[in-house]
């Protein structure tokens, strides 16, 4: 007798077959089974962790806090004012842009408006 005929000759079932199929195949199905389910749960938290510590950044850059207690005794003195060179920044999409150059640094109380400018 194959697998494929009865004891009366009549060709099994499709679902007699799979049936049959899964119960010589059980151990190996559930245990691939089992290893997929972690490999899932072990992605959900990484990418939870991921998240908080995203939110956490994004947090202190809002807040201006640091995570460190002595950064934040720290004051950093503002730099005097100076030219930035052009140059290239990249995205945290991966996309490249070009920046230009530009003046920073230096207080407010530096900048002296000229009397002319302000009657213009």
């Amino acid at each position: 007798m194959t697998d494929s005929t009865r004891e009366n000759g009549e060709p099994t079932s499709f679902g007699q077959k799979a049936k049959n199929w899964y119960e010589k195949k059980k151990p190996p199905i559930h245990a691939v089974g089992i290893a997929v389910g972690a490999m899932g749960a072990l992605a959900a938290v990484a990418y939870a962790v991921a998240q908080a510590d995203e939110d956490k950044n994004r947090h202190d850059e809002e807040t201006g806090s640091a995570s460190d207690p002595a950064e934040e005794k720290e004051q950093r003195n503002s730099p005097g004012k100076h030219n930035v060179a052009p140059h290239k920044r990249q995205l945290k999409d991966g996309r490249e842009i070009d920046v230009s150059g530009y003046e920073r640094g230096g207080s407010s109380d530096d900048e002296v408006e000229d009397p002319g400018d302000a009657a213009a």
